[in-house]
């Protein structure tokens, strides 16, 4: 009998030792809370990324948080109410200019997002003229755009139509719907229901914009950096799995949208994808026309150098190249 207790005590030192020297393992996940759009398409790959289990797989667990609008996420992101604000463009370079220490660490979304619906059916933007336009807010994204179309068409967005101070892409639906506007710029993602309802759909020129990008405040990047790695690892595993998986990412779209119509979800996923860089890497155009379109708010926005709010060091660490000027 006291051998055989021997020979136990022996069994259970040698776990003991293996254990000991076993590496311990990580099982506690790091908690994030993305800020991201009402309509959040230009932040997509994190709702996907968190639909399919990829941030989870990096040791991450990650809220997306809703917000109204582009200051109230920029405040949260000052406040510490969120640690990343995915896809809000025009408050990023307000906070830098306003010393507010945030960085660009990539961007899904790079072209301008925005249809000009309009009652009535007009052949070029120049026949806007004394029309009434809605916009989320002067000073927006969408009315600093409208304002580049409407100076590309001659028009002084100020004296030759009035703008109005509407609110998102659904609120100046409505608006049209029920006549209060002539026209409006909507987000590409309703564009079928638009022409449904009976509206007209002008498109722009295709321009590039940085629209999705990812930004975290340097405090946070410097003290958190390999957590802030693995977020954008479970990101670029996110945009693999929407350009890959087609059925897979309709499904994501259906339940976070909650569209159910098969057609306007092929729509959004088909304009997404063709849209979309995968990689990450925003084209440069995006970044200098989005300080450009910036400039009407800020004069001083004009001389801010990309690479000051740029930061691509974690993409070239995951292995993504940059892809040449003018990509698409």
């Amino acid at each position: 009998m006291k051998r055989r207790w021997r020979g136990i005590a022996v069994l259970l030192f040698l776990i003991v030792l293996v254990a000991a020297d076993s590496p311990a393992q990580v099982t506690a996940e790091e908690f994030l809370r993305v800020g991201v759009p009402l309509y959040p398409i230009s932040a997509f790959p994190s709702l996907a990324a968190s639909a399919k289990g990829f941030f989870q797989k990096n040791g991450l667990k990650v809220e997306n948080i809703r917000i109204n609008s582009e200051p109230t996420t920029y405040q949260a992101l000052l406040s510490g109410d969120i640690d990343v604000a995915a896809g809000s463009g025009t408050g990023f370079v307000l906070s830098h200019l306003q010393g507010i220490g945030v960085v660009c660490l990539g961007s899904f979304e790079n072209i301008v997002p925005y249809t000009l619906a309009t009652r009535e059916k007009i052949t070029d933007i120049a026949q806007l003229r004394g029309k009434k336009i809605g916009v989320n807010r002067l000073g927006g994204k969408s009315s600093l755009i409208l304002r580049v179309m409407l100076e590309d068409a001659g028009l002084d967005p100020f004296k030759d139509v009035t703008l109005l101070q509407l609110g998102s892409s659904q609120e100046r639906m409505a608006a049209l719907m029920k006549a209060g506007i002539d026209a409006a710029p909507v987000d590409y993602s309703i564009e079928p229901t638009m022409k449904r309802m009976g509206f007209f759909l002008l498109q722009g020129k295709k321009t590039f914009f940085l629209n999705g990008p990812i930004v975290f405040k340097r405090a946070y990047l410097e003290s958190r950096r390999s957590t802030v790695k693995n977020f954008m690892k479970g990101l670029l595993e996110g945009t693999s799995y929407i350009m890959s998986n087609r059925e897979g990412t309709l499904n994501v779209l259906s339940r976070e949208m909650k569209i159910g119509d098969k057609e306007t979800l092929e729509y959004i996923y088909d304009h997404m994808r063709s849209t979309a860089d995968a990689s990450l890497y925003p084209p440069e155009e995006s970044v200098t026309n989005l300080l450009k379109m910036m400039a009407y708010v800020d004069k001083r926005a004009a001389s801010v150098r990309p690479e000051k709010i740029m930061d691509y060091s974690l993409l070239e660490e995951l292995g993504q190249k940059r892809p040449p000027l003018s990509q698409k």
